[in-house]
């Protein structure tokens, strides 16, 4: 079994010093389907585990099915030892958000759609911030992005999900020290990969917009358009330094 980890340094010049050396686990565009085995999932968990995160964060795409359909494979993810928490990718809005986030519940993974986790990590607090996907069937972005960001504690050290790396538009005006995303499949969905990387200029990889930190994981799974060629799957691994 391939388990693709990543070891990724993430040096953000406003983090507190006593967040330094705090891991994180990037698990994101999974798509889980009935397809996907079961023990593949459970050995997933294991390794994870074995790394000694402080977090294991989701953003999105967790699903490629109906949830009350996968419940065998999502159990798998009870075994997480660390605090776990997601945001919805487009194909869990497809699936229903509410199934998913009633089957991840019942794994200790907490939804932080538009909503912030105040955390206690070496003494010192953390907020990780979370944005729902933006629907693309909605001209308008319907998500409280002002009265979210406007929520947060300046003097704190902050991480935002989201599973569109495009979101980082949006957040010019508030501190957020780092921004984990995904979707983009490191855009080498043939025949769209030049329309996205014209269109979503974060693909792939790490990027410092002013004072965020922006990695965009290739994620683990296939696309969802199955013409995936190149991409190397991923699951990144950070540590603060």
């Amino acid at each position: 079994m391939h388990f693709p980890f990543k070891e990724v340094s993430l040096e953000p010049g406003n983090f507190a010093d006593s967040l330094k050396g705090l891991r994180i686990v990037h698990l994101c565009d999974l798509h889980i389907s009935k397809k996907t085995d079961p023990t593949y999932l459970h050995q997933l968990i294991i390794k994870i585990n074995e790394l000694h995160p402080d977090l294991v964060l989701f953003t999105g795409d967790i699903i490629k099915s109906f949830a009350f359909k996968l419940r065998v494979q999502l159990s798998a993810l009870k075994g997480l030892h660390a605090p776990a928490y997601y945001v919805s990718g487009n194909h869990d809005f497809f699936f229903g958000l509410k199934a998913l986030k009633r089957e991840l519940a019942l794994s200790h993974i907490t939804c932080l759609d538009n909503a912030c986790a105040h955390l206690i990590i070496n003494e010192t607090p953390l907020q990780v911030l979370g944005l729902s996907n933006k629907s693309a069937l909605s001209k308008k972005d319907k998500r409280p992005i002002k009265a979210l960001f406007s929520s947060l504690d300046e003097e704190i050290s902050t991480i935002l999900m989201a599973h569109q790396p495009n979101d980082i538009n949006l957040i010019k005006n508030y501190r957020i020290d780092i921004l984990l995303s995904a979707h983009t499949h490191n855009a080498d969905a043939y025949p769209f990969a030049k329309f996205l990387k014209k269109y979503r200029p974060y693909y792939k990889g790490l990027y410092i917009k002013e004072k965020t930190l922006l990695y965009v994981s290739s994620g683990l799974n296939a696309s969802p358009f199955q013409l995936k060629r190149n991409t190397q799957a991923e699951i990144p691994v950070y540590t603060i330094t």
